[in-house]
């Protein structure tokens, strides 16, 4: 991931004498038991020998940087930037840390959390991805204007949030590392839940790469066999329907389903928002809806 093409970084979120105290920023030693995890941080999985060795340094240093939080009403305080220093201090017992007190939103609070882990590459696909999801529901945010805040294009905040329609087996693999976000990808032109996690084992256990799994799951898409579904309607599909069916998802990306009633019918393609709806209509108009 390149760091440098993440827009302008924190710094564009927090001034730089936030993030390091100096310039007349005041620091405060703030009891550690009074500062409340960050509710907007995306990042699930912390790596545990890296905490002790930081807890370690912390032990022999002390915290060199001040951790960033915000006020509560409640006397205590919210976890802005620093999750790595405060669990380390945590594990040593330390009883107060170097804090450096600032007003945040909550949207800004989501925004520097994201960009903070991003411009590390401490977050898992799967983080990421609902990272973006929850910027893009909790505060009405489009696609775009998230692509803006962390300096991706739309399409690829499009094809990571499209990655959770895929069911928790595979994203767990996923979060864990079995498979990467090349390998996920492709799974979605699979309609069945079954196959795709079958699929995904099969991929883990043969150790495959992402160009043998597209080719794997090319042709799992053109045998009939495998794509057919339990329904009794879709069984009685013909082979003809099923094809095209497998074809369009290809295309669209997404569950595409052809209701054939003699000469007549429907072509049902699913969407999940509004930019993933824009992007399925670009693909047959070539042009982008207003």
């Amino acid at each position: 991931m390149n760091k440098k093409g993440l827009g302008k970084g924190l710094s564009a979120l927090i001034p730089t004498s936030t993030q390091t105290g100096d310039a007349g920023e005041p620091v405060t030693e703030i009891d550690v038991k009074l500062i409340e995890p960050n509710t907007f941080q995306p990042r699930r999985t912390f790596d545990e020998e890296k905490l002790l060795e930081l807890a370690d340094s912390i032990k022999e240093h002390g915290v060199v940087q001040p951790i960033i939080v915000r006020p509560l009403n409640n006397g205590k305080y919210e976890l802005v930037v620093g999750e790595r220093r405060l669990r380390a201090c945590q594990k040593i017992s330390i009883g107060k840390i170097p804090a450096v007190i600032k007003d945040f939103s909550n949207k800004q609070m989501m925004e520097i959390a994201l960009v903070e882990n991003i411009q590390r590459q401490d977050l898992n696909p799967v983080e990421e991805a609902f990272a973006y999801k929850r910027l893009m529901e909790e505060f009405k945010l489009t696609q775009e204007e998230v692509a803006k805040r962390v300096s991706k294009s739309r399409s690829q905040i499009a094809n990571m949030v499209r990655l959770l329609n895929l069911p928790k087996n595979v994203l767990k693999y996923l979060s864990q590392g079995y498979i990467t976000v090349g390998h996920a990808r492709p799974l979605l032109a699979i309609e069945d839940e079954e196959i795709q996690i079958s699929t995904v084992e099969e991929i883990i256990n043969k150790q495959l790469s992402v160009r043998e799994t597209e080719n794997l799951i090319k042709r799992l898409i053109e045998n009939k066999d495998k794509v057919i579904t339990r329904n009794k309607k879709e069984l009685e599909k013909s082979p003809i329907i099923i094809d095209l069916e497998s074809r369009l998802r290809s295309v669209c990306g997404t569950k595409v389903k052809i209701k054939n009633k003699g000469e007549k019918g429907s072509i049902e393609i699913e969407y999940y928002s509004t930019d993933d709806f824009e992007r399925i209509v670009s693909l047959f108009t070539k042009d982008k809806i207003v």
